[in-house]
């Protein structure tokens, strides 16, 4: 049987000594076709200069003609520039660079067909870079052109098989580029159903503040001088120079001192094994030379490292035998670092009483030291436990004096993991305009710094604040900046984190089964972490889904383990959630006197938190109560309280359902004209959100207003509607709903 094909040319570029790469690109390029591409109707064509056939003229001239009808451009670079392609338009001093040149152009212009550009630089060894020839000059010189530009982003790799995963992703990215983007959100809400606007939970991304041990003891003056040259660049972000200075340090004296600061580059520019493998280095050096203190600063550092990568066993290992280290020593400094790292694990593990306490022990030690920057730290991590207890005003009280302190000795990390936790305190008071504003200011600096698990913080956190205001498709390019990049530093606890996020988008859009699939990836990976935390949520999450398949039981099961974790944690804002989940549930059951007092428990707790969009959740949610009790007045009442505070929150998917409940209300009161109005502003909102469950939702409103109307055939198309949109959706609720409304109509 024929079918067909839609085809895509990927060009790749790259000087000699890349071979193995190329090969690499080709195969792997042939077996996403095989596997995915092609059972979806599209293939991708890898072309490079050998795919050239031979003619007359210059020989890269030929190649660049092949290069403007390609749809995608890679260029590999790594120790070489090439060679000079001779006389070009384009003033190029090598076949690659005029072939990037061209590819550029080609982007820009609407009469080529090329979409994207990717730049990948292989890493060079530190021993290469403190003495670079000619060739790599040049390609130091273009990657801080790149750098400085900020047109387009770039990645690094340090092995082939490295490369080889790198590919995939972008493949994938570039199929769903190509496939009709289906409509962003149709969800529907029934007035009838009550719903806890909330709906899915939300974790913010908060950033562990770095406790790094002191590196700076009985270190060489020259040493140390070579090494605050290098991080000077780095700070300034000209990441470039700052590996060369690191690279010219090490390889000037191979210590612990210079292998540490490198891992700890390495590491904030995303090269996480790379980080590893000097971290080792310089705890085999520092344990064969009886270098105590830069080997407890070294076990300290792999500990960070292995945490990244959510082994946590291996970490609590590393931290204490750092710790035991320092405590023989009576080092207070490394003493309070290790307290501070082992705080981090303790949180992560859901207990947050240990965490608050390893907090304190190591802000008083290093109050007593002076040292402001681990005092800026601990007052950062203290932040983040009152912030997930619900004491919202003691967390902002941490974060300004922290912040404070990293202005005053001017250190740009530590600024930035403040303004995001502040960001996250103004989403939470629902001034989303301002966490908006501080999200951004965090995202600016981690982006001067190159600093990699910041950024991926700041795109989470903004992905969140576009799936509040009901920007999906800005959601999805948010989270998947955010776990691109921490897949590529092998962070699990963040990529579990993106999971969830985009979990919510499906199930904003109606997706359910991609949102249950969500989910259950980022449950598996938090079990196996026992970040109780993300637990809570993800369970929180998937009662969501069941509820919404009227699976009530599954459903409650799930919110009341999510409750019994937050209760654990004294996180007040997972139990307010639960809290109006339940009574959510509670209302399908049509037990309302039970649904009232979780409303009230949630709203009690919403209220001294000061979370806004809680708050307008829980009116809502009383309102649709009072409604049905035939509590006219009441309900109005605390749905325009909750109209109002969604419109200060512009929260546009609590507007149309709002707009939605007050049609209902309207329609009691026997004016059907003003309930179809409502009926038709909260339409127009959930077209233009996409949301699937609260379009069927409104065309069942639309079709019971025709219908008493008697105008039966209208009626009967809005059933329709409803219960196709239902049915694509897997919503039980409205399909069996516009079923039995269906049934009159025979």
């Amino acid at each position: 049987m024929s079918f067909n094909l839609n085809g895509y040319k990927i060009f790749i570029a790259s000087p000699s000594g890349l071979d193995s790469e190329r090969s690499c690109f080709k195969t792997t390029v042939d077996e996403y076709n095989n596997n995915e591409a092609i059972p979806r109707g599209v293939i991708f064509q890898p072309i490079g200069w050998e795919d050239t056939l031979c003619g007359i003229g210059r020989p890269q001239s030929i190649i660049n003609e092949d290069l403007k009808n390609c749809d995608y451009f890679i260029m590999v670079l790594h120790d070489r520039w090439g060679s000079h392609p001779g006389e070009n338009e384009k003033n190029a001093t090598s076949g690659t660079e005029e072939e990037y040149k061209i590819a550029l152009d080609c982007f820009y212009s609407k009469d080529y067909p090329m979409k994207q550009i990717v730049l990948f630089f292989k890493s060079v060894s530190p021993t290469l870079l403190s003495d670079p020839n000619d060739e790599l000059i040049k390609v130091l010189q273009f990657r801080q052109q790149i750098e400085a530009e900020k047109i387009l982003l770039y990645s690094t790799f340090s092995t082939t098989n490295e490369f080889e995963k790198r590919i995939p992703r972008h493949l994938a990215q570039w199929l769903r580029d190509s496939e009709t983007k289906p409509q962003i959100g149709m969800e529907e809400f029934d007035s009838e159903i009550p719903t806890d606007l909330d709906l899915y939970s939300k974790v913010d991304s908060d950033n562990k503040e770095e406790i790094t041990a002191n590196l700076e003891i009985d270190v060489d003056p020259k040493a140390k001088q070579d090494i605050d040259t290098a991080w000077k660049f780095a700070n300034e972000g000209h990441l470039v120079i700052a590996e060369v200075e690191f690279s010219k340090a090490l390889v000037n004296h191979t210590g612990p001192f210079q292998l540490l600061n490198y891992s700890k580059f390495l590491y904030r520019i995303g090269r996480l094994d790379q980080a590893i493998v000097m971290a080792e280095k310089a705890v085999e050096i520092a344990g064969k030379s009886n270098d105590l203190i830069n080997a407890a600063s070294a076990f300290g550092q792999l500990g960070h490292l292995h945490d990244t990568h959510g082994d946590l066993n291996a970490a609590i290992e590393m931290y204490k035998r750092s710790l035991e280290i320092n405590e023989k020593l009576e080092r207070l400094e490394g003493i309070a670092s290790d307290n501070g790292f082992l705080g981090n694990i303790y949180k992560e593990l859901g207990d947050l009483d240990g965490a608050e306490q390893r907090y304190k022990m190591s802000l008083e030690i290093n109050e007593k030291l002076e040292n402001h920057l681990g005092m800026a730290n601990q007052l950062g991590n203290l932040g983040l436990i009152f912030k997930i207890r619900g004491d919202i005003d003691s967390a902002e009280q941490k974060f300004k004096k922290s912040l404070e302190i990293n202005e005053k000795i001017g250190r740009l990390e530590g600024i930035a993991n403040n303004y995001g936790s502040l960001g996250s305190i103004l989403r939470i008071r629902g001034d989303l305009v301002g966490a908006e504003h501080m999200y951004k200011k965090s995202l600016e600096i981690n982006e001067k710094l190159g600093r990699m698990e910041g950024l991926a913080s700041c795109y989470s956190n903004l992905g969140t604040i576009c799936v509040i205001k009901g920007d999906l498709d800005s959601a999805v390019q948010m989270y998947n900046k955010s776990l691109e990049i921490n897949k590529r530093l092998g962070k699990i606890e963040g990529i579990a984190n993106q999971y969830g996020g985009l979990g919510n988008v499906f199930a904003t859009k109606g997706s359910l089964d991609k949102a249950e699939e969500m989910y259950k990836k980022s449950l598996e990976i938090n079990e196996k972490l026992g970040n109780l935390e993300i637990l809570a949520s993800g369970y929180g999450n998937l009662g969501n889904i069941y509820k919404d398949r009227l699976n009530l039981v599954e459903a409650e099961h799930m919110y009341k383990k999510s409750l019994q974790v937050n209760e654990k944690l004294g996180r007040l804002e997972g139990m307010a959630d639960m809290y109006g989940n339940l009574g959510c549930l509670f209302q399908d059951r049509g037990d309302l006197i039970h649904a009232e007092e979780m409303h009230k428990k949630a709203l009690e707790i919403d209220n001294n938190i000061g979370r806004v969009e809680g708050i307008a959740n829980q009116y809502r949610n009383l309102g649709l109560i009072y409604r049905k009790q035939g509590k006219l007045n009441e309900a109005e009442k605390y749905c325009l309280m909750a109209l109002e505070l969604n419109e200060k929150l512009g929260r546009l998917e609590g507007i149309a359902d709002l707009y939605s409940e007050l049609a209902f209300i309207l329609k009691t009161n026997g004016d059907v004209k003003g309930a179809i109005q409502m009926c038709n502003k909260s339409l127009k909102i959930n077209k233009k959100l996409g949301r699937q469950q609260g379009i069927a939702t409104v065309y069942i409103n639309l079709g019971i207003l025709a219908n008493e109307q008697r105008e039966f055939k209208n009626a009967q198309q809005m059933f329709i509607n409803a219960l196709n949109i239902a049915r694509k959706i897997g919503f039980k609720q409205i399909e069996i709903q516009a079923q039995n409304l269906l049934k009159k109509f025979g």
